[in-house]
């Protein structure tokens, strides 16, 4: 049903974009019937399927009792631009017909504000129903300590989830009668079979610490044997939240731990952001930085480019350009200058460092320094969003837990660009925001660190 509602919401935002392209135009006599083109309405109810499609990969139909209207609307918007990124491109490579931007502009925003609407409408109406004791599930809860009870308590606080517990399993029997969060414990983990055909039941959650964790065996043969479903929420995967996947490999059950992004899509959508961005800033700004080479070669004796050795994606080397803001031999200078360390940690950060120039104080400033390291995201060492570039030097002072901001590429920009780098003392705190970045990744969150960097570019808050 809720395919079919997002199907034909899709249509329907095809159908009021072309109207409002129309409006624009001029083209509307009001009043006057706006006739659609048959061959028109099947390549509408074609990408109608597709936006279905599109939300079914990004989950919007999996299991909806836990969700939120901030989950639900993330997708929707993902959603919106890939599919409007994809009706773009079909009719590119299919020649069908020239799609106007404006149209696209407006499909977009139609197509978002609609299905938005759906799903606001949808979830409201959902809770209301199950807030009178309709569309329940029953649930058993499997646990009576502290993980138990937090969850009885989150479920009694949402009754738009729709979650009815009607006891709970304990690995003690002399608990037996007692209630928990006012909910009865009405049998031991041995009890599972008979519990579970003298109740309707339909799902199972498990709230167990990893120690015991060998106490609940039984439940899982017996659910997986009556085909029942089973949830787990236990610490068993101790801090490795990130994502866990299951795979059936012959007659082996691979678990695996995922750490880092792993969405091909997207990373596919995020490399080709950097090739487009940076070739496109290569163009426009290389009057700028031609001036900019120009200024530094005149302004002190020294190659133009900084040239130096960075630790990228899995801790492997490449070679990255600044432009060069300091005296030609400042590497030999720092050692002198170590006691004056400004930044706890393997970073070196003086303020007043005698080593840079006065061109290189203004080009640190206004971070025009970093552009030539728009070539390393052209090439694919760098990203343009990304943990901050590892020198070699500096690795060998890493902790063990630092040295995750390794897992991917680094960037020009990121968490700790836009939060006010030149704040920040503590090199624990500066990587606390890569691994920060890391764990939330996403390519809306890209776009906020670009759009967050430009102003604090114009701000001038650079280092």
């Amino acid at each position: 049903m809720m395919q079919l509602i997002d199907g034909l919401t899709t249509a329907l935002s095809f159908y009021a974009a072309y109207v409002i392209w129309k409006m624009f135009r001029n083209e509307v006599n009001i009043g006057a019937p706006i006739v659609v083109r048959e061959t028109l309405i099947y390549l509408i109810l074609f990408f109608s399927i597709i936006w279905v499609f599109i939300l079914d990969y990004h989950q919007a139909y999996s299991y909806q009792r836990f969700t939120s209207i901030r989950k639900e609307i993330s997708i929707i918007a993902k959603t919106s631009f890939l599919g409007c990124l994809l009706f773009v491109f079909m009719h590119f490579l299919a020649r069908y017909s020239y799609v106007p931007r404006a149209y696209v502009i407006f499909l977009w925003g139609t197509n978002f504000t609609l299905l938005a609407l759906d799903k606001i409408i949808l979830f409201h109406i959902a809770k209301i129903i199950r807030s009178l004791g309709k569309n329940k599930k029953n649930i058993l809860v499997v646990g009576t300590m502290t993980r138990a009870k937090d969850f009885i308590e989150i479920v009694q606080k949402n009754l738009g989830w729709g979650l009815n517990i009607i006891g709970i399993l304990s690995t003690e029997r002399e608990r037996v009668g007692d209630l928990i969060s006012g909910i009865s414990v009405i049998g031991s983990n041995e009890d599972i079979e008979l519990i579970l055909h003298e109740n309707q039941i339909d799902e199972v959650m498990i709230c167990i610490s990893t120690e015991r964790f060998d106490q609940v065996k039984n439940v899982l043969i017996v659910c997986e044997r009556e085909g029942l479903q089973v949830r787990l929420n236990t610490d068993f995967f101790g801090v490795m939240n990130k994502k866990v996947r299951v795979d059936q490999i012959y007659s082996l059950k691979i678990i695996s731990f995922i750490n880092v992004p792993d969405d091909e899509l997207k990373l596919f959508v995020k490399r080709g952001m950097d090739i487009i961005i940076s070739f496109i800033l290569l163009v426009i700004l290389s009057p700028l930085l031609f001036l900019i080479a120009m200024a530094v070669k005149v302004s002190s004796r020294g190659p133009v480019l900084y040239r130096w050795n960075v630790i990228g994606m899995n801790k492997k080397y490449f070679r990255s350009w600044k432009f060069r803001t300091m005296v030609r031999n400042a590497d030999a200078l720092k050692a002198a200058l170590e006691p004056k360390n400004e930044m706890n940690g393997p970073v070196f950060k003086m303020k007043s460092d005698p080593r840079v120039t006065k061109l290189g104080k203004a080009l640190r400033k206004t971070s025009l320094d970093e552009l030539p390291q728009l070539w390393s995201v052209l090439k694919g060492d760098m990203s343009l969003v990304g943990p901050r570039p590892a020198g070699s030097h500096e690795l060998l002072r890493y902790e063990s837990w630092q040295r995750r901001k390794l897992c991917i590429k680094p960037g020009i920009t990121c968490l700790w660009q836009v939060s006010g780098r030149n704040k920040i003392k503590n090199f624990e705190d500066w990587v606390r925001l890569d691994l920060e970045y890391i764990d939330n990744w996403s390519l809306s969150l890209d776009i906020k660190i670009l759009l967050k960097t430009i102003v604090t570019v114009f701000q001038r808050t650079g280092c």
